[in-house]
């Protein structure tokens, strides 16, 4: 029997430490009734009499009480060739102690978020751990790209490693993501985190003079506002565009109303008001933008 235990509130990193512990598993979320839930566990293990044996996964299990929980521990002890994988948000103690009590063998897998003052050390043993020569310049790079988004730098890196991390890929994959189309994609659809993620990286490799390309982005934001505010009107004839863009704002129009329009147009313009008195740089942005909005929202 193999009984791991993982720890942690964040998806991507628990998904990826069950893939990491099991190619083949079978998975049972506690819903608050464990009558229920521990029936259907059996259900799973007795189709195991006449098939192959998956791994377990047991999720969501934080409010099962300390009696069920025993009910629990000796149900492993009678399924000893089987092995199972449990998921908590924080650390179960009263479950481990039980584990302990009945002298089960367990690993456990405390599974923490870096925070922005760890996270060049977090991205630096990742590519210890996957063989990948990530330089110091590099990881600094990730660090700024990727500090309010962890899940896509967890799925950037995934990419990154399956790829060899060779000079190509990390080009590939961090410097032909975005542009700034991709950037007004996420904004008028309100997508903050991969607005951030976009706009930032885009500020971040910008070579230009002054940074005149992330600021033609920021006007671009402006503009297509301004556009999509004369379509709802049904002014189509006053906008100048090729017909392409045109057709790809008039979908976006359809999820705006005139308010949210005017929302957004009002939340540039805090941002840019700003970014023009020094209250902020740049790379700021991105974030200020968003916050604007959430504070407007709340």
């Amino acid at each position: 029997m193999s009984l791991n235990v993982i720890i942690g509130q964040n998806q991507s990193l628990i998904e990826r430490k069950i893939q990491e512990l099991s190619t083949n598993f079978r998975q049972l979320i506690y819903n608050n009734n464990f009558h229920d839930f521990f029936l259907e566990l059996q259900k799973i293990t007795n189709q195991f009499l006449f098939g192959k044996k998956n791994d377990i996964v047991l999720k969501n299990l934080a409010k099962i009480k300390k009696n069920d929980l025993q009910i629990l521990v000796e149900f492993l002890k009678s399924n000893s060739d089987l092995n199972f994988i449990f998921v908590f948000p924080d650390e179960p103690t009263e479950f481990l102690d039980l584990l302990r009590k009945n002298k089960l063998k367990f690993k456990v897998f405390q599974l923490r978020l870096p925070d922005k003052r760890s996270l060049e050390n977090f991205i630096a043993q990742y590519a210890q751990e996957h063989n990948l020569k990530l330089s110091p310049e590099i990881i600094k790079v990730l660090k700024e790209n990727y500090q309010d988004n962890i899940d896509l730098l967890l799925a950037d890196l995934e990419k990154i490693a399956l790829l060899g991390g060779d000079q190509k890929s990390l080009k590939q994959i961090l410097h032909f993501k975005t542009n700034v189309f991709k950037i007004q994609d996420y904004f008028l659809e309100r997508n903050w985190p991969l607005f951030i993620h976009h706009f930032k990286k885009f500020i971040l490799e910008d070579k230009s003079k002054d940074n005149a390309d992330s600021l033609r982005a920021l006007s671009l934001l402006f503009h297509s506002l301004v556009k999509i505010y004369l379509i709802k009107k049904g002014k189509i004839g006053k906008i100048k565009t090729n017909d392409y863009y045109l057709q790809k704002l008039k979908e976006k129009s359809k999820n705006l109303t005139l308010e949210e329009i005017k929302l957004l147009i009002s939340v540039l313009a805090k941002t840019d008001k700003k970014f023009k008195k020094f209250y902020l740089n740049i790379k700021e942005i991105p974030e200020d933008i968003s916050l604007n909005y959430l504070l407007s929202k709340s």
